[in-house]
């Protein structure tokens, strides 16, 4: 699901949610460690065709990078907090991008086994006059994604 809280300057972030049969660290340690398992590398990545790997480094300042088929890696982002299993957030850049936006994701157990996973894509407004357009591009990319995750969590 997406919001529409508008931060201040008046581009929304994006957020979608998802909720995941499994507890609050299966969850966490499967988005994050898992990630290159479950992320759909084939209709969101930075290398496109030539993207084979995903990792994330597990502690700030750590790497979210794309390895590919020729061993070059591409990082699209830095983790600035780790906070297993509560919260994870991590910068989001493209080369074209003047500069990041913020991913933030959080992990809220509403049962023993049964987590919410709430992503919040936010600080579009760096991005200048094309804010508005990328934001709306990552609106309609990020629940696949994050489906993505859901159907790996439940699977897995």
């Amino acid at each position: 699901m997406t919001g529409s809280e508008p931060s201040s300057s008046g581009v929304e972030p994006v957020r979608v949610t998802v909720r995941v049969r499994r507890n609050i660290e299966d969850a966490f340690d499967l988005f994050t460690r898992d990630v290159g398992a479950w992320w759909p590398l084939d209709k969101a990545s930075f290398g496109g065709d030539r993207a084979c790997e995903l990792h994330m480094e597990p502690f700030v300042g750590g790497r979210f990078y794309e390895r590919y088929i020729d061993g070059e890696e591409h990082t699209g982002g830095r983790v600035v907090r780790w906070e297993p299993p509560r919260l994870l957030a991590y910068t989001w850049q493209h080369d074209d991008w003047s500069a990041p936006t913020e991913v933030e994701v959080r992990f809220i157990a509403e049962e023993p086994s049964l987590t919410r996973v709430e992503l919040e894509h936010r600080a579009w407004e760096r991005l200048g006059p094309g804010a508005e357009r990328m934001r709306d591009m990552y609106n309609n990319g990020w629940p696949a994604v994050i489906t993505c995750f859901a159907a790996f969590a439940a699977a897995a």
